[in-house]
């Protein structure tokens, strides 16, 4: 499970860096046609969904690699038996709220595809596709915040994944 987990994670990384090149091309598009006086409606707002799949499936890769903004003060500072139950309770909250996050943002991209939602504009934007990106990102981290805690349970160090 912890390899499959990790070429999943490695390949929504990889298609968040193409995604930022279409950001590139989009957001230049849209300069130049502002430019000539023909502009194309939505190029923005599609620049701004693709730039939150780029965030959302790029957090289980995040996490994996413990790249993500945490404070370290006080597990640095505590002897290692604190360090690991502080680290433990961490990952039990995140893999709690990054589940009920989860099941959220299921439910609305469900919602979202059945009634059609879209932004307002003279270019309505359906808005399911980025809500369904937000929840497969979220799903990813979750599991591989649950990878990190089984880890952390099992060796009793962090940084030792499955």
């Amino acid at each position: 499970m912890g390899h499959l987990l990790v070429k999943i994670n490695q390949f929504f990384a990889e298609l968040s860096s193409w995604f930022l090149s279409i950001i590139m091309i989009l957001l230049t598009v849209n300069y130049i046609t502002r430019f000539f006086g023909v502009p194309i409606q939505g190029l923005l707002e599609l620049s701004t969904f693709v730039f939150l799949a780029i965030i959302y499936l790029g957090l289980g890769h995040c996490e994996e690699n413990d790249e993500h903004i945490k404070v370290n003060a006080i597990i640095k500072r505590v002897p290692p038996k604190v360090a690991r139950a502080l680290n433990t309770f961490n990952y039990l909250l995140a893999v709690f709220i990054g589940g009920v996050i989860t099941y959220a943002a299921l439910n609305t991209a469900i919602s979202a595809y059945q009634s059609g939602e879209s932004v307002p504009g003279t270019a309505p934007l359906l808005t399911y596709p980025v809500k369904f990106a937000i929840f497969i990102g979220s799903l990813f981290f979750v599991l591989q915040a649950a990878a990190h805690l089984v880890s952390i349970l099992k060796t009793g160090r962090y940084g030792e994944m499955l």
